[in-house]
């Protein structure tokens, strides 16, 4: 028997754009209602088995949105990619909330879940610090029944609802190996990353290290340098790296403020070949002015709109998800983006 998960998968799409699709309520682009429609025609699919599939949509619930900071440039994107799920899931009975957390600090995450909970969450989307009273709250919350989806984030020896996210060993792999193709296997170069309180960024930097280790005997990692979630801190941070390392050619930025780390770059008079994480759009306006080298992208909104949805088909069709979702990342330059000569 055909169900609305099997057109949601062939279609590539969510359970609830199927909904909306098949009974024509909500916006959808003409391209994607025609595509649901043509699958469930071929597969034979009643409508009268979407609404059933969705009966419990009537339920009232809550999904709390947990972060392990109030905001910056990455996250900005990943909210992004929440309120799109939003307004998909707001028809279903479905609400969210977002609670912001102190910079990094573990005492105000602890605060927030309690509240979250407090509030009538019904299952819990987080980035979570690394710290052994966030995993021993997280343990609770299974005790509790509660389901929670980890966001952007990697944690070890949580058993978790769902994960949501990139493959931060693969990223800091990819790194190692663009430095080495810009800059022909030799040079000294600087690498900024954000804070280590968060086991993903750690296992990022660990990947990168290996790989310069392995294949890149002539490049030397001048330093490492942990960024604050601040972008006039971080400029500063920047400049003063490349002011005492001044044969310094190549940089690696994993900073979440990108403007920044480019115009640290700028102002320091030197011609510094760099990769970047995301594609922020001073990253975007810098690679198309050819300002920095490459990019690395972890599609940050992708991330954030797939942890909604998650827990969205799971209490719409009670489909249960993968233990982990990777959303792969990719690398742009300048030719990848800029227009093509008339």
């Amino acid at each position: 028997m055909t169900t609305i998960k099997d057109i949601a998968e062939l279609a590539g799409v969510s359970v609830g754009t199927v909904d909306r699709a098949l009974n024509n309520r909500g916006r959808i682009s003409p391209e994607a209602k025609k595509r649901i429609e043509s699958i469930a025609a071929k597969l034979n699919y009643r409508k009268n088995k979407v609404a059933k599939s969705l009966a419990n949509r009537k339920l009232n619930l809550k999904i709390a949105v947990v972060l392990h900071i109030h905001s910056n440039e990455f996250f900005g994107e990943v909210l992004r990619g929440i309120e799109r799920a939003r307004t998909e899931i707001v028809d279903f009975g479905i609400s969210m909330e977002l609670y912001r957390c102190k910079e990094f600090d573990p005492q105000d995450q602890l605060h927030l879940i309690d509240t979250a909970i407090a509030e009538g969450a019904n299952a819990v989307v987080i980035v979570p610090i690394n710290h052994p009273e966030i995993i021993k709250r997280l343990h609770r919350l299974n005790e509790e029944h509660i389901p929670f989806v980890l966001l952007a984030s990697v944690l070890e020896d949580v058993k978790f609802f769902s994960a949501v996210r990139c493959d931060y060993a693969r990223s800091g792999w990819m790194a190692g190996g663009l430095l080495r193709l810009i800059s022909g296997g030799g040079c000294k170069a600087l690498a900024f990353f954000p804070s280590f309180s968060m086991l993903g960024h750690k296992q990022r930097l660990e990947s990168f290290r290996l790989y310069l280790e392995k294949h890149c005997p002539g490049i030397t990692l001048e330093n490492v340098v942990e960024l604050p979630n601040d972008g006039f801190d971080s400029y500063q941070i920047v400049r003063e790296e490349l002011s005492s390392h001044p044969h310094v050619s190549h940089i690696v930025y994993n900073g979440v403020y990108s403007e920044a780390g480019i115009k640290a770059i700028e102002n320091s008079g030197r011609r510094i070949q760099s990769i970047f994480f995301d594609f922020a759009p001073p990253t975007k306006q810098a690679l198309i002015e050819g300002k920095i080298s490459a990019a690395i992208l972890q599609q940050p909104e992708e991330q954030g709109y797939r942890a909604i949805m998650v827990l969205f088909d799971y209490f719409t069709a009670n489909v249960i998800p993968p233990e982990q979702t990777i959303v792969e990342s990719y690398i742009l330059f300048k030719e990848s983006i800029e227009a093509l000569p008339k």
